[in-house]
């Protein structure tokens, strides 16, 4: 508690903000615009494997979670600087999200300077900012730091041993992530089982089927992401209120998540395909 309320001794209102903006890098919304991005314009390919790889990393979280359940910093004292948020703090999930993102990344585009050093400093400012915001304690952002790059270099090695048959790796981690979800409560364990699973069985339709050619002019690119975004935002806040008016089941989460997905890998592509039919002309 000492070192939280020595990081927290230097809040303000401006700081305040600034860590609260950096702390949603490593929360689901940003990730899902991540990697609808370089899904759809960038790399289809890599962004499937990061994306199941976070999203798996992201289900071990919560399952870890599940059996730690310790308190957070703002239950014991500290200023509860964010809202209040649900589940253990060990380990911390933000943590976890990010440095599992900045292992591929960096690995990825390494020769990249400003993407290298961008996904570095937010694998460290993130994990500050959780225990600034009175989030976590210094262990749990340590430990989700450790798995988060343990998992991603995992999915790498995983991945390489494999080029042309991803989605065939993807399938292969499924099972082992129904058993958590039949035999774990916790809420980010269907996020993540839901989610892996939608984009696993969209992108194994999608390159059998649509094999939709991601490349395009610059004002078709925008046009995709402009669209596909913001069809996924309005699935992503839709499914959340008309789910909440059935009840808070874990299912749910399960399908909502699944449906984000099965439509960022299949329904969108496909969609572009049909409507980017003649991409020159665009």
């Amino acid at each position: 508690m000492g070192i939280i309320e020595a990081i927290q001794s230097i809040s303000n209102p401006v700081l305040d903000w600034i860590m609260r903006i950096i702390t949603e890098t490593g929360d689901v919304l940003a990730f899902i615009v991540l990697g609808v991005i370089l899904f759809w314009t960038i790399d289809k390919k890599f962004a499937y494997k990061l994306m199941t790889t976070l999203l798996f990393s992201a289900s071990i979280n919560g399952a870890i979670k599940s059996f730690t359940g310790k308190l957070r910093p703002y239950e014991e004292g500290a200023k509860p600087i964010l809202q209040k948020t649900d589940g253990s703090s060990m380990p911390s999930g933000h943590s976890q999200n990010i440095t599992t993102a900045a292992t591929f990344m960096v690995y990825k585009y390494r020769n990249i300077s400003w993407i290298k050093w961008t996904f570095i400093a937010l694998a460290i400012l993130v994990p500050f900012s959780r225990m600034y915001l009175g989030q976590h304690y210094l262990e749990d952002v340590l430990v989700g730091m450790a798995l988060g790059i343990s998992i991603g270099v995992l999915g790498i090695y995983v991945y390489a041993k494999f080029p042309n048959h991803e989605e065939y790796v993807g399938l292969a981690f499924i099972p082992a992530l129904i058993i958590l979800m039949i035999f774990i409560s916790e809420h980010q364990v269907f996020v993540g089982g839901g989610a892996y699973i939608g984009l696993t069985v969209g992108y194994l339709i999608e390159k059998r089927m649509v094999n939709y050619d991601i490349k395009g002019p610059l004002k078709t690119q925008i046009y995709k992401v402009l669209i596909g975004l913001t069809i996924t935002l309005i699935l992503y806040f839709g499914l959340s209120f008309l789910f909440d008016l059935i009840g808070e089941y874990n299912i749910l989460t399960a399908i909502r998540y699944f449906l984000i997905a099965f439509w960022a890998s299949l329904g969108a592509p496909a969609l572009f395909k049909v409507i980017f039919k003649n991409q020159k002309e665009v």
